[in-house]
């Protein structure tokens, strides 16, 4: 259990960890450079504070406003938006949402007027799309880069492209790749609606041929796109059967749309040919990663080069793929380009690619802060903005209520009230937050920088004592629990998340009373931090231990060790590219965040391992 008391004007925090520690903390120390610089140009917002009474009074307001205005109640949204007299962020979200409202019914005047009122940062998509359609904006940029979109858009935006369809500012063959697009995820309406808005219907039954023209084709094309049609392995040759009747264009769209489906069920021997055949021109963002990815699970480095090559210019710039064709220069004799792109990659942050890139110029990571920790000074005067005050009035409430909604509700106000600080604003506002244990959002606003790194709180390692015993008796080292812990919940005591797993570690509770049951340890609640990272680094170590693997136990930690089993290759595997190929999004993020994180833990704590080509390793065969 954590309190945190506050008050505009002075900093004071008091942990009550009687609950889950005896333990005196032993502090990590601060790892700086002895030439690191002082704060200085913090520039803070000029708004007041405002009483605990005011924040908290529009705290009650403002759900039963989000609920009116799924009504279309102007009425609600006026009465909350006129009590305030600041920007904050739950003006903002209510704002936005009563331009979708406006939007939607056509509103157009007050729909200007409201739009005006918004910070640029905090615009909602499907506002940005009612925006053109009121003419409050002019963004013809907006338009062509949704028209590409192939998945799922608000209402807004969808009908911006319809507009843009009917007028003739997006040319008819934009229009069916968006079509075809759309049905191939199933998004039939959103199809339907958009082929009706150019005068060319689809059949009312898809998958077959009735009729002539375009719209017949497509809907043909549809019997090979479907996805159930796509998991046939056979499905090369069914579309090849069609090449009588469709366009080399829309024959082109279905082998991309196939290689894809098959890339994600890592069948990449049947992605890869089909892949080979799609029309390049249509492939979007995901069709061209898993294409690389498909040539990458067989090394074929000659391939990856090509495929990364013909990529859009905005993705081959992406550290990623800088580095990934480095790889592929290298391995086929030009180390030249590849150092460049090396170069290119190193410098792209603090992430999992930017490590691997430094590391393969020879350099490794490095942890010392370049400049010197917010003093209290500068801490209070970031205290004392309104707007971050009000994000701490909010979390400090969350705190003492054990309301988790008001917590989420005070990280959306803390993001708002950083959105626009400079470098020493973020840090001193970082420094403040850490101390008074909003962990979460002091990540948040150190994560933020990119000239003045101030790694002891962008990798804050509280609970060490009990992190480092645990992680010992289980055989891990500590650097990876804390890596994973950082990921999980960003050391926020009491975290939930959305599938119901608690805690520092995010422990499902099924999961927790099994290792339970193992250890033979009686169940004190996942909220106790002791118990959570007990049973955390336990669990960790034991599907470390049946894997093998640190990188494939990271990958069963989030997905399930069943899955992480599923992905390995019939042959041993680079780590880094078994992360690659992990087909869910969420995961394949998880595990290059996890071991980075783990890379710079190990390097802050002096461990051994502070490589991460060497930590990620070599995932066994299946």
């Amino acid at each position: 259990m954590q309190k945190i008391l506050w008050r505009v004007g002075a900093i004071t925090a008091a942990v009550a960890l009687a609950a889950c520690s005896t333990q005196k903390e032993t502090p990590v120390e601060p790892v700086t450079s002895s030439d690191a610089s002082s704060l200085t140009g913090i520039q803070f917002s000029q708004t007041p504070a405002e009483s605990t009474g005011k924040v908290m009074g529009d705290y009650q307001q403002y759900q039963p406003t989000l609920d009116a205005l799924k009504s279309d109640n102007d009425n609600a949204a006026m009465s909350f938006l006129n009590q305030q007299p600041h920007d904050n962020a739950m003006a903002e979200r209510v704002r936005n949402q009563w331009l979708k409202s406006l939007g939607k019914r056509g509103q157009w005047s007050r729909f200007n007027a409201e739009y005006a009122k918004l910070d640029k940062g905090g615009i909602d998509q499907e506002n940005q799309c009612y925006a053109q359609l009121s003419g409050a904006d002019k963004n013809p940029q907006l338009v062509q880069d949704l028209i590409k979109d192939h998945g799922k858009l608000p209402l807004g935006c969808n009908t911006m492209l319809q507009n843009a369809a009917a007028s003739g500012a997006v040319n008819q063959n934009q229009v069916w790749q968006r079509v075809r697009g759309l049905l191939s995820n199933n998004q039939t309406t959103d199809a339907r609606n958009l082929a009706n808005a150019i005068g060319q219907p689809l059949p009312a039954s898809l998958g077959t041929y009735s009729g002539s023209g375009a719209a017949a084709q497509e809907s043909l094309l549809y019997s090979v796109t479907n996805a159930n049609a796509r998991k046939d392995s056979n499905i090369g040759s069914r579309i090849a059967a069609l090449s009588g009747s469709l366009t080399a264009e829309q024959l082109g769209f279905a082998y991309g749309a196939a290689g894809e489906t098959h890339a994600k069920s890592q069948n990449f021997g049947v992605a890869l040919p089909l892949f080979q055949q799609a029309d390049k021109a249509q492939l979007d963002t995901e069709q061209w990663e898993w294409y690389v990815r498909s040539a990458l699970r067989f090394s074929r480095w000659q391939d990856v080069n090509n495929i990364i090559a013909a990529m859009p210019a905005n993705m081959q710039n992406k550290e990623d793929w800088q580095y990934w064709r480095g790889r592929a220069l290298s391995a086929t004799g030009q180390g030249g380009q590849a150092q460049d792109l090396y170069q290119k990659a190193s410098k792209s942050g603090r992430n999992f690619y930017a490590l691997m890139a430094t590391e393969a110029l020879g350099g490794k990571v490095n942890t010392q802060s370049n400049v010197k920790r917010a003093s209290e000074a500068e801490q209070l005067r970031a205290a004392q903005d309104g707007k971050i005050a009000r994000a701490m009035t909010l979390f400090q409430s969350s705190v003492s209520a054990d309301d988790r909604t008001m917590r989420g509700v005070a990280q959306q106000q803390w993001r708002f009230a950083v959105r626009n600080l400079n470098e020493p604003s973020l840090l001193a506002a970082a420094a403040m937050a850490q101390k008074s244990g909003f962990n979460e959002m002091a990540i948040y606003a150190a994560d933020r920088t990119n000239t003045l790194i101030d790694y002891n709180i962008r990798y804050m390692a509280p609970f060490r004592d009990i992190t480092t015993r645990y992680s010992a008796q289980v055989g891990i080292d500590p650097a990876w629990a804390y890596g994973l812990i950082r990921q999980e919940s960003r050391f926020m005591i009491g975290a939930r998340s959305h599938v119901g797993a608690s805690g520092l570690m995010q422990l499902m509770p099924a999961t927790a009373r099994e290792v339970e049951r193992k250890i033979g340890s009686s169940s004190v609640g996942l909220d106790d931090i002791e118990h959570n990272i007990k049973l955390g680094t336990w669990y960790l170590a034991d599907v470390r231990n049946s894997s093998g693997s640190e990188t494939m136990a990271t990958a069963g930690y989030n997905a399930g060790p069943g899955r992480a089993r599923q992905w390995r290759a019939n042959t041993p595997l680079e780590g880094a590219i078994y992360a690659e190929t992990i087909p869910f999004n969420e995961t394949r993020d998880y595990v290059k965040r996890v071991m980075a994180n783990a890379t710079y833990y190990a390097s802050l704590f002096n461990e051994p391992k502070q490589s991460l080509t060497q930590r990620i390793g070599t995932v066994p065969a299946k």
